[in-house]
């Protein structure tokens, strides 16, 4: 009975040795396992990364502009002559065909008047030759000479009417009138200014832009501008542009359309353009500054690849003091390096740490 007990005993406690020897052997194998790991940790150099995120580029380029009328013409005599009425209020809007100046006209109808007389003398004078001619009682000659006093005198007559008609001054289109420079009893030669008229319910925007960005505008063209009244994005439509370059500033001059039908806009303000200068379907990836290394020929930027840095050349389309935008080099998913980069090199192992928001 003693011997079957101590028999029993001694077979549980033999495979319990063998577990509490094999435990004892494997955990110093895992304590080296840890140890190494962490070491491998410690040569690796913690850098912050961004992730690259492509997105469309929308890169405003402004330029200053100045708002002109659609239409302008300073309003002239073309006769000397006196100021007999003016027929606006300043400032006021005039219709096409509106009568605006009425010049004294009395020496013109009274020489007029006279031609007239003369052309009816002249008139019967001709008739009576021509008649004459006919029994062959007067030479050619005579007869000429009647026909062509008649039509000097004809002509006397139509000259006459045109400086009557041109005594009546009016609106070459419809607009905003200006103020009058002269008031009635002045007296005017041709060329002399007398007021301003112009078409605002359409303005001209003029501007000029860079050489650069020659292939973003073109005729009929959108592009967003801004005023001093108000911060609000309008649109104008490009009209036209100079056929070339100034050759000073290799700058090319640009007109754009704007609706003025609320006539909220004046000519001569100011409008700042703003077009987009990255053109249609532009996309980059933004990254810091501080996240490119000079490189030859250009920049680099360090991403991480099987966890160590690896430079990418990239290119840039814009910078600033805190941003770059990245147009190729980089790609959706890339781990962007953006710290201790006076530490890193190719190949360097870095140990990835993605900044908390």
């Amino acid at each position: 009975m003693l011997y079957k007990l101590t028999k029993s005993r001694t077979g549980m406690l033999v495979p319990l040795l063998g577990i509490i020897l094999i435990a004892c052997e494997s955990k110093p194998e895992k304590t080296a396992a840890a140890s190494s790991g962490a070491k491998a940790d410690a040569t690796r150099l913690p850098v912050d990364i961004l992730i690259a995120q492509e997105e469309e580029l929308r890169q405003d380029e402004t330029v200053i502009g100045t708002m002109m009328p659609y239409r302008e013409v300073s309003i002239v005599s073309e006769l000397s002559q006196k100021i007999a009425r003016v027929a606006f209020q300043d400032g006021s809007y005039v219709e096409q065909g509106a009568i605006l100046y009425i010049l004294n006209d009395t020496d013109i109808r009274a020489r007029l008047n006279q031609v007239g007389a003369e052309l009816e003398l002249a008139k019967l004078n001709k008739e009576r030759l021509q008649n004459l001619l006919k029994t062959e009682t007067i030479k050619q000659q005579e007869y000429d000479e009647a026909l062509m006093h008649f039509r000097s005198l004809t002509a006397q007559q139509e000259l006459l009417r045109v400086e009557l008609a041109k005594t009546i001054i009016r609106a070459p289109f419809s607009g905003k009138i200006g103020i009058s420079k002269v008031h009635v009893g002045a007296y005017v030669i041709p060329g002399t200014a007398l007021v301003t008229l112009q078409d605002q319910l359409s303005l001209k925007i003029n501007f000029s832009i860079s050489e650069k960005h020659l292939p973003l505008i073109n005729n009929g063209t959108k592009v967003r501008f801004t005023t001093a009244l108000s911060a609000a994005q309008l649109e104008a439509t490009v009209l036209a542009t100079e056929p070339g370059l100034d050759a000073s500033g290799r700058s090319l001059e640009v007109q754009a359309r704007v609706d003025n039908s609320d006539k909220k806009f004046r000519p001569g303000m100011s409008a700042k353009i703003h077009f987009d200068s990255n053109g249609k379907d532009a996309k980059g990836v933004k990254v810091p500054t501080e996240a490119l290394m000079p490189g030859d020929g250009g920049y680099n930027a360090f991403v991480i690849v099987d966890g160590k840095a690896k430079p990418v050349a990239v290119t840039i389309s814009n910078r600033t003091e805190a941003d770059a935008v990245i147009t190729s080099g980089l790609s959706t998913g890339d781990s962007i390096i953006v710290s201790n980069m006076l530490r890193i090199t190719d190949g360097t192992p870095v140990k990835a740490i993605i900044p908390t928001k």
